[in-house]
């Protein structure tokens, strides 16, 4: 038996939560069974880890989605490196992915994250990426049923979608300890910790968490919030301003990108996502791991992890009213948000593990590479057939 060599490569280097995944991937998967090789775009926080991590990693420069330098380079790492399947993730590595899947013969996974990936598919382009991307993919990666739904009612086969829910690792988000986030924001010990987790993007919604925070601060003067992501340059300042607008720049703190997430999770009373749009967030999970209630709204995927009522609940999208009206009720009864926070950890522990995410894509790579034995054919064989296609 020989290992199965993957060529992984995405569009971005984050942080975000596509990046995530696919670093859990090469970082986690069976060494004794696969090897992996990584084709990003940048430098950045995904080129740091993968290169901590001592994985093979490979810079390539791309402009524009018709730029042909990236599946050309692909097609020869499928040959220099002996590659057995491409797996992409977001949607013009998609499009690229299958192009080099075409010029050396090499079968290609792809990955789809959220709706915001399909939000081009009715023009003339993003319809010519689709449709390459439909008959060429051997199998399509959806990471929640709401996302498998959006792509099967656009023409891609039932039989060729695949969901694989994102996975948290308990170890990393269910046992850190409260107090730092705490110290450091010198909060007194009876201060009611609400936030989000979001890099400052359209989607997220942030404009609603602060709107909220207004209407929670006025019924529990013992509350404070905070908000934990990426600061965009144009997209944050607004926000900023809205925060002093409302009067809440006592109240409202924006800690900006972190690498400590568990650390400022771990401290939250209650969790927050107000996204006007969503693919399956992994910070969701996250929070659930340390045992939160979570409050989020009803898009995307979201409505898969929380379970309404039991682990958290869901809202209207773009209604800081209607989460307010929840937060106030946690907080009215607590007993209720402690509970729903203790289901919200054993749901994760049972159906969202990242032991149970790599295993899934480990079995589907191997569904995808049927010549895997040497009996059948030898593997120099098959490597120099896929050369002479090179």
């Amino acid at each position: 038996m020989k290992k199965i060599t993957i060529l992984h490569t995405i569009e971005t280097s984050g942080p975000g939560g596509a990046e995530n995944v696919l670093l859990q991937l090469v970082s986690r998967l069976d060494p004794k069974r696969f090897r992996s090789v990584v084709v990003i775009n940048e430098s950045g926080w995904l080129e740091d880890r993968l290169l901590e991590l001592g994985l093979p990693t490979v810079r390539v420069k791309w402009n524009r989605w018709w730029d042909f330098r990236l599946p050309r380079a692909l097609a020869r790492l499928v040959c220099d490196e002996r590659i057995d399947l491409i797996h992409s993730h977001l949607p013009d590595q998609n499009f690229y992915a299958c192009l080099a899947s075409r010029l050396s013969g090499c079968p290609a996974i792809v990955t789809y994250h959220g709706p915001v990936e399909l939000s081009n598919s009715g023009t003339l382009r993003g319809w010519l990426k689709l449709q390459l991307v439909k008959h060429t993919a051997r199998k399509v990666v959806v990471v929640c049923d709401y996302v498998r739904d959006m792509l099967n009612k656009i023409g891609f086969r039932k039989e060729t979608l695949h969901r694989i829910y994102n996975g948290v690792e308990m170890s990393r988000f269910g046992t850190t300890t409260r107090g730092r986030l705490r110290f450091e924001l010198n909060c007194p010990p009876e201060t009611v910790l609400i936030g989000m987790v979001a890099n400052v993007r359209g989607p997220k919604g942030h404009e609603y968490f602060i709107r909220a925070a207004r209407l929670i601060a006025d019924q529990h003067p013992n509350t404070f919030f905070v908000i934990s992501g990426d600061l965009h340059k144009t997209l944050a300042p607004p926000l900023v301003k809205l925060v002093s607008d409302l009067g809440l720049q006592d109240r409202l703190k924006f800690l900006g990108f972190r690498e400590d997430v568990p650390l400022i999770l771990a401290d939250l009373d209650i969790f927050v996502l107000p996204s006007t749009s969503e693919g399956f967030p992994l910070v969701v999970l996250e929070a659930m791991a340390c045992g939160k209630p979570v409050i989020a709204t009803r898009c995307g995927g979201a409505a898969e992890a929380v379970v309404d009522g039991t682990t958290g609940f869901m809202v209207p999208v773009a209604d800081a009213p209607a989460i307010a009206e929840r937060v106030n009720e946690m907080l009215n009864r607590k007993e209720q948000s402690l509970s729903m926070g203790y289901a919200a950890k054993l749901r994760i522990e049972s159906e969202f593990s990242m032991h149970a995410m790599v295993e899934n894509y480990e079995r589907l790579y191997e569904s995808c590479v049927p010549l895997r034995k040497v009996h059948v054919m030898a593997a120099e064989d098959v490597q120099a057939a896929r050369r002479r296609q090179c």
